[in-house]
């Protein structure tokens, strides 16, 4: 029977290890460990991304380039830039202790990091997409997975951050892709270093004492088992292996979009006389950005769209003449940026 909450506090460690270490301690929990609690920073910069999800979504040469690694990890969801400035945190329970459910499950996992983060000094809150926010800035990437008898959840308080590197691992179909995307970034996610200033020991302590309080568990110091210490070298080898990391490629396309955060998308495509690119935020057309040989004055297909559904903006276009026709063919081509 479990009677503590097992917490470890792994440090600074390679990139490679701050991925590799709470793989480890998933499977011992599946495996029957105790619930854990564990926090890791990195010493350089990487780049993480989803077991399932394409290489092409990243600007490898550039990743090369500034010696950033990419590492997939078993936790869906796209490229992930980390560095020195987030303290990540991963929390690994026995699947039967989480809800069935997987957005009961999701609340259960996050709502004592929000305590945590308001420890650290952010007033956070989870928003109706299920993110941990201030006010409309997403302030911690999550995501979450089983792993064998585990459900593991990881985040990350985010003490600064660096927009310019992360969207700089994105592989955006051209330049102004790229402007929008890290504009969108700089705008709903963390800040630029004009946000409050948060304490990542008050932060760490605070996760301790919600997380044993809802899980009804004393929080406890520990390390690692002698079958995670084995099981650590094996995850090693493996994550750090060309095949483990291995290009997938996705089917070209002339469709690009990017999640920024829950709610807020962007995408771009071509079409013969150009290229249509829309910014999406709460379902709703914030920005339309138009390439058309035969438009003098695209801004004005902007102003009429902003604050439209991306259908109803379709609809508006469609009455715009032709260079409307084609931007209202390429929306809806586009379809639902969120899917």
């Amino acid at each position: 029977m479990t009677e503590a909450l097992r917490v470890i506090d792994f440090g600074t460690v390679p990139p490679l290890r701050s991925q590799t270490l709470w793989h480890a301690v998933a499977e011992g929990v599946g495996a029957g460990g105790p619930p854990t609690l564990s926090f890791v920073r990195t010493a350089a910069p990487y780049v993480s991304i989803g077991f399932h999800r394409s290489l092409d979504e990243l600007d490898t040469d550039r990743c090369a380039r500034a010696g950033w690694p990419v590492y997939r990890r078993v936790v869906g969801g796209g490229p992930v830039y980390l560095d020195s400035r987030q303290l990540c945190f991963q929390l690994s329970v026995p699947a039967a202790m989480v809800p069935a459910a997987r957005p009961r499950a999701l609340r259960y996992l996050l709502g004592p990091a929000v305590a945590a983060f308001r420890a650290a000094g952010l007033d956070a809150e989870i928003d109706g997409d299920g993110e941990i926010v201030v006010g409309d800035r997403k302030v911690c990437g999550h995501g979450a997975a089983q792993v064998g008898g585990a459900v593991v959840v990881v985040g990350n308080l985010i003490e600064s951050f660096d927009h310019r590197a992360a969207a700089s691992v994105l592989k955006a179909p051209d330049a102004d892709d790229a402007a929008e995307a890290l504009r969108l970034m700089r705008r709903y996610v963390a800040w630029d270093g004009g946000g409050p200033p948060v304490d990542a020991t008050a932060f760490a302590g605070g996760a301790e004492e919600s997380y044993g309080r809802t899980l009804g568990l004393p929080p406890r110091s520990g390390g690692l088992s002698v079958a995670e210490r084995s099981a650590l070298a094996r995850l090693d080898r493996r994550m750090g292996s060309t095949s483990w990391n291995a290009a997938r490629r996705s089917a070209p396309s002339p469709l690009w979009r990017l999640k920024v955060r829950s709610g807020v998308w962007l995408g771009s495509i071509r079409h013969s006389a150009g290229k249509i690119g829309v910014s999406v935020v709460g379902g709703r057309v914030e920005r339309l950005r138009v390439w058309d040989v035969t438009v003098a004055d695209p801004r004005q297909l902007d102003l009429e769209t902003r604050g439209l559904g991306v259908g109803e903006a379709a609809r508006h276009l469609r009455g715009r003449g032709a260079a409307g026709a084609r931007a209202a063919a390429a929306l809806v081509q586009m379809g639902d940026l969120t899917a």
